[in-house]
């Protein structure tokens, strides 16, 4: 049967630039808001155009992939010649080829001063898209696929992803169990905090990947380092203890923190320094400082006592209270507690809810909630660190970190 003759139409499938779906929570852009240099990419034979050619017409290659809803191959529209053409060459061109063209009588006629006018022309039309582009809004999609692979090779313990608005840090060390910290770990998240202090996020989102949310120090690093040189390596490690909770004291923008599983020392110590704690219900809390022969770190003997009281606080710090998610909510050290099904989810939306907040409103709120706690936070860092620093220098401090560690072992 004769298609040119039946009268049946063929029915082009629509370009896939119209059908894109939204990707990681941007939204979807009509062809008309497109990038211009995707505008510029559009297929050169539209499916409309293709529509409208005669029934059993041959389509050339390029017109059948524009059919297909692909781009076509550019075909050069004469032979590849290395080096320099000259008017001879461009004669011999014009004579073995089918015919000549306009394009090759003038470089006959001229030699090579048209073609390399047409060379310059060219590559100020390329200077000047490059300076138009300059001008246009930056894409975000592509920001966000190099945000996404960043942490991939800068970070060993921690993974950090970009999120429209916010910056979520995650806990998965490799270098310790459990999201303890090391100053490696404590390093890690360091960065990652001045990163999102420095570029667009309006907020960071602290959590943790696994069953649990931090256990504190690294132990078992601490031990190895101090046998070499006690006094050293006690004055190195509280000095990366002080640092990182000064990092946390000095953080302008929000820090909301999604605990998801035990927190023990230092990892609960830290979360009076966040503005927003939400919790698991299978999280729990403990702060056995006594138990490790250790004093309290992270700003907890002013911080503790502010929220929860003194009694609660010296519970907490001397004999090692442990507190389920829900009593940890009534004392002020937890803003909300969440079911374990939907924690995920609960989070995700009251952190999306934060982050369309205009930042500055955002930032200076934190500021004055928090302007007259800096200097008082600094100061009991400081003395804190100091303590450690004694009491990690001195034997009778080391034996108290080797006989928990041998009860934990003889537990398991």
């Amino acid at each position: 049967m004769d298609l040119a003759k039946s009268g049946i139409k063929i029915l082009v499938p629509k370009s896939p630039i119209k059908s894109r779906t939204a990707v990681d929570g941007f939204q979807n852009e009509s062809p008309e808001k497109l990038d211009p240099v995707e505008q510029g990419q559009e297929d050169t034979v539209a499916p409309e155009v293709a529509a409208e050619k005669p029934v059993g017409a041959l389509l050339g290659p390029g017109a059948e992939r524009a059919r297909m809803g692909s781009r076509p191959r550019i075909h050069p529209l004469v032979p590849q010649v290395s080096g320099p053409v000259t008017a001879a060459m461009a004669t011999g061109l014009a004579v073995n080829g089918k015919g000549s063209s306009p394009f090759m009588d003038a470089l006959t006629a001229n030699g090579t001063t048209s073609i390399q006018t047409s060379v310059t022309g060219v590559t100020a039309g390329k200077r000047k898209f490059i300076d138009d582009r300059r001008d246009q809004p930056f894409d975000k999609r592509l920001r966000f696929s190099v945000r996404q692979t960043e942490s991939a090779y800068r970070y060993r313990d921690i993974v950090v992803r970009k999120q429209d608005g916010f910056t979520h840090i995650l806990l998965s060390t490799k270098s310790s169990e459990n999201n303890s910290l090391n100053p490696e770990v404590m390093k890690e998240v360091q960065s990652a905090l001045s990163t999102a202090a420095a570029d667009d996020s309006k907020l960071v989102l602290l959590s943790a990947v696994g069953s649990v949310f931090c256990c504190g120090l690294d132990f078992i690093y601490f031990i190895r380092r101090l046998t070499d040189d006690r006094k050293r390596e006690s004055t190195k490690m509280a000095e990366a203890i002080r640092n990182f909770v000064n990092t946390f004291i000095q953080f302008k923008k929000p820090i909301i923190v999604a605990v998801n599983g035990p927190a023990i020392g230092l990892g609960a110590s830290i979360l009076p320094l966040c503005d927003v704690v939400w919790a698991n219900e299978k999280a729990w809390f403990q702060t056995p400082y006594t138990t490790f022969g250790q004093s309290p770190d992270g700003c907890s003997t002013i911080m503790f006592p502010k929220i929860m009281g003194g009694a609660s606080a010296n519970e907490m710090l001397l004999s090692g209270r442990k507190l389920t998610a829900q009593e940890a909510c009534g004392k002020g050290l937890v803003s909300q507690v969440f079911w374990p099904g939907t924690f995920t989810q609960e989070v995700m939306v009251r952190i999306k809810e934060l982050a369309s907040c205009n930042p500055v409103v955002l930032e200076e709120s934190k500021a004055l909630v928090r302007c007259n706690m800096k200097l008082e936070l600094e100061q009991a860092n400081e003395r804190e660190c100091e303590v450690l620093k004694k009491i990690w220098g001195s034997a009778q401090g080391m034996d108290s970190m080797l006989k928990y560690l041998q009860r934990k072992i003889d537990e398991f």
